[in-house]
């Protein structure tokens, strides 16, 4: 658990109990936008993480969120004066309508699991003046200064990282006016706009794979249906990033937000009322318009049917199928609809190694143990008789308790379905649809690997970068979630079994010389580079460290692929990728998976 303890004078505590007085009213019909935020620039605070305490002076403490900005218990966004676990922003976010506090932290560590860009998430308990406000998730801010540290660009500013945070971003033409440039000192908006209008003119797969990575774009598709998130692109159309990657040119989708999922926030199908007017070609913020703008908010119509787009399954969104969940987007019908056999590779993908009972339940239970007794903290009124930090009278009050915390992980409380019940439900649900065995789904068969960490590169000269940014080589999760004997999976596990343990029996970076400079080891022998610390591969573009003692066993052909180096499967005879993972890239060949070769 890391502590956050932000100091700064009473008087601006006072003010910033004043600007977070917002009524539910105040976000709606998009006004959400328009709602002052607090902001004190001169704050100290002090983190205390595994005994240990760092100090940062000036500190900028920020009220953050847009909907969630109603609720009582309020969101903060922060810029340290200097790198804490190689970060300056970090957000603070109560999930104040997620009963189980699971919600965020679990969507992210399945975005990490799936091998697209992603925040990390951990736990934070938040001390204003010394006063306990409460438990909350601690997250990555998407900044220039993340799209650097993740993706090491060689130019010295980031001007291509776009955020869409207004509903209506479905890339089609003008939904690019709900975006704008991160990089406040640079708003051009050319290339991205340039972007959607490509993107528009492309009549097939291959044209739009010119200019977006189509396999992280169809990973978060998949994702954001099987969580059940209607607050990214499909739905709502927010909450996620398109940067522009160096290396290829490519617009690559981030995505960021993830308290309204697993049946949060969506017991009444408000979203799809008008799914058969859309025909593939209006702006999601039509739709968006059609409800009143109430993004994020639970209409709890329990029993009430009719809706859903004439699917016939009302408002039962647990049951939805991918088509009866996406609003009918013009990408969504060339990129899947139309070319179905790569959508339905990356959603057996992930049901195998990420989203199904078998491997998520006995992750849950360990999280759950961990959390209990800050749960408890954070349901205990103080002595003005009020739950910690809920500082807006004005908002929604939402009630907590440990019996809500307990029952909403296991089913359904108030109309909101249960963590394990939504995947049970939604795991359910994808088998039918796509025609697989649930025994072979949930076998992980293929395994891919979360390393949470950054995903650190090497320029084009082959030169390894040495991360400034930390001297100590500490990350984000390596702290909070899989090398420290204080960590989150330490305390709720005796077996210190972690999420990557939990989903792969093999974790070769466990014994790897280069996870100590940040890289992860590479599964074959191929080496393209050596310098003082080793040999270095590339897989999965990136750079790798290359165990000798391992690769010197191999034989010629077992170096080729991954497969072949654990004598599980052969190497494919041709390029033909069908999904790709942690592990490399995979083909199906004679009805059977291969692994592709290294030099493909």
């Amino acid at each position: 658990m890391i502590d956050l303890y932000v100091t700064m004078p009473a008087t601006e505590v006072e003010k910033l109990i004043q600007t977070a007085q917002i009524a539910e009213n105040q976000v709606a019909n998009g006004n959400a936008k328009n709602n002052p935020d607090f902001k004190y620039e001169e704050a100290t605070m002090v983190i205390k993480l595994n005994g240990q305490e760092n100090t940062f002076e000036n500190v900028s403490f920020k009220t953050g969120g847009m909907y969630a900005r109603s609720n009582d218990k309020v969101g903060y966004n922060i810029k340290l004066d200097k790198k804490f676990l190689g970060r300056k922003n970090i957000r603070i976010r109560p999930d104040a309508n997620d009963k189980t506090h699971l919600r965020s932290k679990l969507a992210c560590d399945i975005a990490n699991k799936i091998g697209v860009p992603s925040i990390q998430a951990a736990y934070a308990r938040l001390y204003m003046n010394n006063e306990y406000w409460g438990l909350y998730t601690l997250m990555d801010a998407i900044k220039p200064s993340w799209i650097k540290q993740t993706y090491d660009p060689a130019e010295k500013e980031v001007s291509n990282l776009i955020q869409c945070k207004y509903d209506g971003m479905n890339l089609t033409p003008g939904s690019e006016s709900k975006c704008l440039n991160a990089n406040d000192e640079n708003p051009d908006m050319s290339a991205f706009n340039q972007f959607v209008r490509e993107v528009n003119a492309a009549s097939s797969i291959e044209e739009i794979e010119k200019v977006l990575d189509v396999d992280v774009f169809l990973r978060f598709m998949a994702m954001e249906w099987l969580i059940g998130s209607f607050d990214h692109f499909l739905v709502l159309g927010h909450n996620f990033y398109f940067y522009k990657r160096e290396t290829d040119g490519k617009w690559v989708l981030i995505e960021y937000d993830y308290d309204n999922t697993f049946g949060n926030g969506v017991s009444f199908p408000v979203y799809w009322m008008n799914k058969g007017k859309n025909n593939g070609g209006n702006n999601n913020n039509n739709n968006n318009n059609n409800n009143g703008g109430w993004g994020g908010f639970n209409f709890g119509f329990g029993g009430f049917g009719g809706f859903g787009g004439g699917n016939g399954l009302g408002n039962n969104v647990l049951q939805y199928t991918f088509a009866d969940w996406e609003l009918n987007i013009p990408i969504i019908n060339t990129l899947v609809h139309k070319n179905p056999e790569r959508f339905t590779g990356i959603v057996k993908d992930i049901l195998a190694n990420a989203f199904n009972p078998s491997l998520l339940n006995d992750y849950i239970d360990q999280l759950k143990t961990f959390l209990l007794p800050y749960v408890k903290e954070d349901c205990t009124p103080g002595a003005n008789g009020r739950l910690p930090g809920r500082i807006n009278q004005k908002g929604n009050q939402n009630p907590a308790s440990v019996n809500d915390f307990e029952a909403n992980i296991e089913g359904s409380v108030n109309n909101v379905e249960g963590v394990k019940s939504w995947i049970k439900g939604k795991f359910d649900v994808a088998s039918k649809e796509f025609g697989f065995n649930q025994n072979q789904v949930g076998s992980g068969s293929i395994t891919t690997s979360v390393g949470f960490s950054f995903s650190k590169k090497k320029d084009d000269n082959n030169e390894k970068k040495s991360d400034n940014s930390n001297d100590n080589n500490n990350n984000f999760d390596n702290n909070f979630n899989g090398n420290n004997n204080n960590n989150l999976d330490n305390n709720s596990n005796a077996n210190n079994n972690n999420f990557d343990n939990n989903f792969n029996g093999n974790n070769a970076s466990s014994v790897c010389w280069s996870e100590a400079l940040g890289y992860n080891c590479c599964y074959g022998c191929i080496s393209y580079y050596e310098d003082d610390d080793g040999k270095w591969g590339v897989e999965n573009n990136q750079w790798c460290g290359i165990l000798e003692s391992t690769c010197g066993k191999l034989s010629a052909a077992a170096s080729e692929c991954y497969g072949a180096s654990i004598s599980k499967y052969p190497c494919c005879e041709s390029c033909d990728v069908v999904t790709t993972d942690q592990n490399g890239k995979w083909g199906i060949e004679n009805g059977h998976w291969c692994s592709i070769k290294y030099s493909c």
